[in-house]
């Protein structure tokens, strides 16, 4: 009943009400009243970002290893900033990887997955922009090493993207994950 209250009051605070007084300049935003009440706010996650993950989704499953990655929301590229085009690993119908780079070549991209729960923004291991992207980059950040496996030979064409079978292998502190037979789906 308590916790309903809080979360009854982060809403009202989230349209001005349940302040101090009127004046917004002495009222508190509903992350200021979770943060002092102990809660936190749904949807957000440690790092106060908004999480990528899809709302009420489970843990996939790899065919080989105990890492779990939870499928992302159709807006999980916004967490990538500004990028010129980008990737997306598809398994089992979801996406779990999505990496994206600007079109220099000097540029070593960024990708964002949720990792055993845990939202994780990872560099590329080397530069080369989109086209590395592409080619199926290995990237590297918070302890981790996610390679994509992308298989060879010119790519089918689906919803104006470029698709590849694929791989995915995540290394980290559990030893190595392998999602095997996905696919990378590229912006065209």
């Amino acid at each position: 009943m308590r916790r309903a209250a809080i979360y009854l009051c982060l809403a009202a605070l989230a349209a001005g009400g349940c302040s101090k007084s009127n004046d917004a300049s002495t009222g508190e935003s509903a992350d200021d009243y979770a943060a002092r009440a102990g809660v936190s706010s749904p949807g957000v996650n440690d790092a106060g970002a908004s999480s990528v993950a899809e709302v009420n989704a489970q843990p996939v499953l790899a065919s080989e290893g105990s890492t779990r990655l939870m499928p992302l929301a159709s807006d999980a590229p916004m967490a990538l900033g500004k990028v010129a085009g980008g990737c997306s690993f598809i398994y089992q119908g979801r996406s779990l990887l999505v990496a994206g780079s600007e079109k220099d070549a000097d540029d070593k991209g960024k990708s964002v997955l949720v990792i055993d729960g845990r939202q994780v923004m990872l560099a590329g291991a080397e530069a080369g922009g989109l086209q590395m992207i592409e080619a199926g980059p290995t990237l590297v950040g918070d302890g981790f090493a996610v390679s994509v496996l992308r298989g060879e030979g010119e790519p089918s064409r689906a919803n104006g993207k470029n698709e590849w079978g694929a791989d995915l292998l995540v290394k980290g502190p559990t030893g190595e994950t392998t999602f095997s037979q996905g696919k990378w789906s590229c912006t065209a």
